[in-house]
């Protein structure tokens, strides 16, 4: 089955890398959405996918995307419906 995460992070996000991880990981696990500084200056990042491979994209967020993070503070929010994403984007690289 699956399923959809929304996922905000606050605090410390400049020069982090978080864009750059969480696109990377979410390629990796074939997720697809997209990950962006909102106007609000979080990270803003919402993933669909299979719900094995969101299972381990959530776990690698709760342990800390960036060793450069001096928090890791997010919200999230789980959907079982889906938008269609067909690749992972970034405002970034």
């Amino acid at each position: 089955m699956n399923k959809r995460a929304s996922i905000k992070f606050f605090g410390d996000v400049y020069g982090t890398g978080y864009r750059f991880f969480i696109k990377q990981k979410a390629i990796e696990l074939g997720l697809k959405g997209y990950c962006r500084l909102n106007a609000a200056e979080q990270i803003e990042v919402e993933v669909e996918g299979a719900e094995k491979a969101l299972n381990e994209f959530l776990l690698f967020v709760q342990k800390g995307v960036s060793p450069q993070a001096d928090s890791n503070s997010f919200s999230l929010e789980l959907y079982d419906d889906l938008k269609g994403y067909v690749r992972m984007e970034s405002d970034i690289v």
